[in-house]
């Protein structure tokens, strides 16, 4: 299918002369996570994209944002008013004041000034598509897959999802991979999730970009709701017209053929009905997965409560004994401190018998010592008494000599 000469038939919906595309896939950081699938989404989607007639210049891992713009550079340099222009993004994204950025490999993020000195702001490309005026501008942007930063960007707070697209050229349609809030997974095969359902629905003929974003969208939140994640792809449009990825027209059906286009209408119509079943059936296992696990919580706080109600009696209980022991130490302390009064008062008493016998016995030692002197005093009066007076010689007559 040739780039130029698109034209599509009168009821084909739009027209127009060229198709390129820019298609970036950044896995390799060198100061953020690296990516799994970003890389495998990127090449995959530049062979899609070259399948339906688009020119495109296909680029991994840029690295800084110079490399950035010049890339842009490239690509805005190859539209005009009659070209369809398409944008897409694998890599780390994230926002800023509501602005939002894509990431180099190398960007080297320490302050939150850093993120716009280092990243590409979607506000750039938006300019510079704006100025070119293309018939449509198609973005698919598959970011916010995880947290980028072990490290904290001093003054950022880090936000998932990418913040609605306000500014846009006119005749847009952007498609991005989740909502605000959310993330968008790797998926578990070779492409992310949403990436995955965009390359299974991209080539299907005659379906309108509008119809095929919605499929993308409701597979997208069938896969994410198998593993029991949320991610509900973001889709704004300002485009009017008809236009189909694969091409709107088909070919001048034979009589035969009517009956099969007719089956292939109404195959396209259950499979959407399918699809959308099973969107809703996952938002159902969803919501019954978070009801489950809502009544599994009120039955763990009922126990709690439960607990904490038993804890409180059993407090109380605790309470009332601590009481009941306060004034039966309160009684025992007063019982202490009579028998304590009545000891002293004893003792005082003690200490004065004391003290009397000590007087008694000094009493007792007293009349003891007298009797000892009266026994005495009688045992020498009867000696005197039995023996006879001594005579007593005359004194001796003394001369003096001269």
């Amino acid at each position: 299918m040739s780039s130029h000469a698109r034209a599509e038939e009168p009821n084909g919906g739009l027209q127009a002369e060229t198709r390129v595309a820019l298609v970036i896939g950044n896995a390799n950081y060198a100061k953020a996570l690296p990516l799994k699938n970003s890389g495998n989404d990127a090449t995959d989607m530049c062979v899609a994209l070259k399948k339906l007639g688009f020119e495109v210049i296909c680029k991994l891992d840029i690295a800084t944002k110079r490399d950035f713009k010049d890339a842009i550079f490239e690509f805005t340099g190859k539209i005009n008013q009659r070209s369809v222009a398409l944008f897409y993004f694998a890599g780390h994204g994230l926002q800023v004041d509501g602005i939002n950025y894509l990431l180099p490999v190398k960007a080297d993020l320490r302050t939150k000034s850093d993120i716009e000195d280092e990243s590409i702001q979607m506000n750039y490309l938006m300019r510079e598509l704006e100025a070119r005026q293309a018939a449509l501008n198609i973005f698919f942007l598959d970011a916010c897959r995880n947290s980028p930063f072990d490290n904290p960007i001093r003054g950022y707070v880090p936000m998932m999802g990418l913040a609605s697209q306000l500014f846009a050229p006119r005749n847009s349609v952007i498609a991005m991979s989740t909502g605000s809030g959310q993330l968008s997974l790797d998926g578990d095969g070779r492409n992310g999730t949403f990436t995955k359902n965009l390359l299974q629905n991209i080539e299907t003929p005659h379906q309108t970009i509008e119809d095929m974003l919605k499929t993308v969208s409701s597979g997208t939140r069938v896969d994410a709701s198998r593993v029991r994640r949320q991610q509900d792809p973001q889709i704004t449009m300002s485009f009017t017209q008809k236009f189909c990825m694969a091409g709107c027209t088909a070919a001048p059906l034979r009589s035969d053929d009517s009956l099969l286009a007719s089956k292939a209408a109404e195959l396209n119509r259950l499979q959407a009905t399918i699809a959308e079943t099973k969107a809703k059936q996952a938002e159902l296992d969803s919501q019954q997965s978070l009801l489950l696990k809502k009544r599994a919580e009120l039955d763990a706080l009922r126990k709690g409560l439960e607990s904490v109600e038993s804890k409180e009696e059993e407090l109380q209980r605790r309470q009332a004994e601590v009481v009941q022991r306060e004034r039966e130490l309160e009684k025992l302390n007063a019982d202490i401190k009579a028998s304590t009064e009545k000891f002293n008062e004893l003792e005082a008493v003690r200490l004065s018998l004391q003290k009397k016998q000590e007087e008694v016995e000094q009493m007792r030692k007293a009349l003891a010592l007298q009797q000892a002197n009266i026994d005495a005093a009688n045992r020498e009066i009867a000696t005197r008494a039995l023996k006879p007076p001594e005579k007593k010689a005359p004194p001796v007559t003394v001369v003096p000599a001269f």
